[in-house]
């Protein structure tokens, strides 16, 4: 080997390994086996405005049929974790095209406030006009990623008092 090839027998071998996975990422996935049994998704919390348990109407159920129920009762798309609604389509549409579904539900405003997010898109990030559709948009939004009604000052509960001693005169 002469010392020009020594030279670049570097480049040469990290090209040829980045053409073999330039090659990897273009072949196409393997199909994936479902499982046997169904198995429960795991979604995020979500509290209706009044802490009760909402039921979603039927008509609001993904295309696919894939619909998980919270413990709050409340129906959500096993896609995005989205509580749903007959609305849901149209937050997916006008929302999750830009950001995740977990911005949303993550964030517990007022109506006003989501407003302000919103026009602080469309000023900042570009977000379109949304038109008629913003009023049912809004009323979504703060019907399932309202407020929460209890009080958070951001600290945990006081933690109970351990009974891990005797108490005398018992």
């Amino acid at each position: 080997m002469t010392t020009r090839q020594k030279k670049y027998q570097w480049l040469i071998g990290s090209l040829c390994i980045w053409l073999l996975c330039a090659w990897i990422t273009q072949q196409p996935m393997p199909a994936k086996k479902g499982p046997s049994k169904p198995t429960a998704t795991t979604v995020p919390v979500h509290r209706s405005p009044a802490g009760k348990a909402v039921k979603a109407k039927s008509s609001a159920v993904a295309k696919d049929g894939a619909v998980s129920v919270h413990p709050d009762g409340v129906q959500v798309d096993s896609e995005t974790g989205l509580a749903l609604d007959k609305n849901l389509m149209l937050v997916k549409g006008q929302c999750t095209v830009c950001h995740s579904s977990k911005l949303i539900l993550q964030s517990h405003f007022d109506r006003e406030k989501w407003v302000e997010r919103i026009r602080w898109m469309q000023r900042t990030q570009k977000l379109w006009d949304l038109g008629d559709t913003e009023p049912a948009v809004l009323t979504y939004l703060t019907k399932y990623y309202g407020p929460i009604k209890t009080p958070f000052d951001g600290r945990r509960l006081p933690l109970d008092a351990p009974k891990w001693y005797k108490e005398a005169g018992r």
